[in-house]
């Protein structure tokens, strides 16, 4: 597999992180590799709540067994997590 650039963000979070993820990955991988950046650092942790992967701006959750290669992003897409069950940000 191959490693692909992504600008991540946490929901509530003001930071965006550059990380690497294998394109084999599924989003559940994804949100779990963005969230040791973030989570215990910036973020208290919530093993409770499930993790998810959207796009930055979107409300829309991604399928949890999509996989990167499958999604067609391109290095430097943009993305966010968020627990599931978390109201979406409201966009300004």
């Amino acid at each position: 597999m191959q490693t692909l650039p992504l600008v991540c963000s946490f929901e509530d979070g003001c930071i965006l992180t550059l990380v690497p993820v294998d394109t084999g990955a599924t989003m559940d991988e994804v949100a779990r590799n963005v969230a040791e950046h973030f989570v215990g650092r910036m973020l208290p942790p919530q093993p409770s709540k499930v993790m998810r992967v959207r796009l930055q701006g979107g409300s829309a959750f991604l399928p949890r067994q999509l996989r990167v290669e499958e999604a067609g992003w391109q290095p430097l897409t943009t993305i966010e997590i968020a627990y599931e069950n978390a109201a979406p940000a409201a966009n300004a």
